[in-house]
């Protein structure tokens, strides 16, 4: 099954006009030759507790990072409208929605690509029969004369849809499979990486990595839904549930992964007794380096 795609326009913030407007791909050659790159991916939890709070620790941990391609999955529009009026994601970011109009109901996925990036494509894929509104926005980048980069965020399926989630994956290995270049997929992907499902899923993905274990191993379970060490994750979970439910996964024949780290893995603060984190989810960034 294929998924039912359309060409996003690349958001600049324009400080004359004091707004986001929209700009060209760009069609020349790159100026910059970049050697490593650092991406971010963080499920923001739509879920409006504590949210000035969170907010707050939110653009502290994406303004940090120094990640030149953030991939945000939960994001409403409330949240995405705060985001586009910081000062360091106009200065700093391309966006692929300013204001949340390529959601499919009131949540959905955001790429920011750093405004040195050369930017060639951005897509928008609908997962066709996703009941909870589930797409994959996809960038092309340029990083050198020599390296594409395909860069996506994503959010999988919820709940008991492994047959949903499965297909989605499928939607995008084929969309990955169009060009060659170097490949990363970056999200939510709803299943735990312990389990038969995660084998089944990357037996239908044998040319992908998933990074936490090239660089973590086994050893760290490198969980990033925790019922035990996040309070936000017990708010709406009555059972126990320690997860690696988000990924950043690569395909590359140049490209490798140096390091990743959990973001987003500290109390922010307390109210009514309870430690409140930025998430329900912690987030993954990641840094890459380019070796032709």
């Amino acid at each position: 099954m294929q998924g039912q795609e359309r060409p996003l326009p690349l958001w600049e913030f324009n400080k004359e006009k004091h707004g986001w407007s929209q700009r060209q791909y760009d069609t020349i050659g790159p100026k910059n030759d970049w050697k490593q790159f650092r991406v971010l991916s963080y499920n923001i939890w739509f879920a409006e507790q504590y949210q000035p709070m969170r907010f707050k620790s939110l653009c502290d941990i994406l303004n940090r990072s120094d990640a030149q391609i953030i991939g945000l999955q939960e994001m409403t529009q409330n949240v995405l409208r705060q985001l586009a009026a910081q000062p360091f994601v106009q200065e700093r970011y391309y966006i692929s929605d300013p204001d949340g109009r390529t959601f499919s109901g009131w949540y959905g996925v955001v790429l920011l690509i750093d405004i040195r990036l050369h930017v060639s494509h951005l897509n928008l894929i609908n997962f066709p029969q996703s009941t909870m509104g589930r797409r994959l926005v996809l960038a092309e980048i340029k990083l050198n004369k020599k390296e594409t980069l395909r860069i996506g965020t994503v959010h999988l399926e919820s709940l008991n849809n492994k047959p949903q989630r499965l297909s989605q994956l499928n939607i995008c290995n084929n969309i990955f499979n169009r060009s060659p270049s170097t490949c990363i997929l970056m999200g939510d992907f709803n299943f735990p990486a312990d389990g038969y499902e995660n084998t089944e899923q990357f037996n239908a993905l044998p040319e992908w990595t998933d990074v936490w274990m090239k660089r973590m191993g086994s050893d760290d379970p490198g969980y990033t839904f925790d019922t035990k060490t996040n309070a936000m994750t017990k708010l709406n979970n009555q059972g126990s549930d320690r997860s690696r439910y988000d990924r950043i996964i690569l395909r590359s024949q140049t490209t490798i992964p140096m390091e990743i780290e959990i973001s987003g893995n500290k109390p922010i603060g307390q109210q009514e007794s309870v430690d409140i984190f930025p998430s329900d989810h912690y987030g993954l960034t990641a840094l890459f380096e380019i070796n032709n």
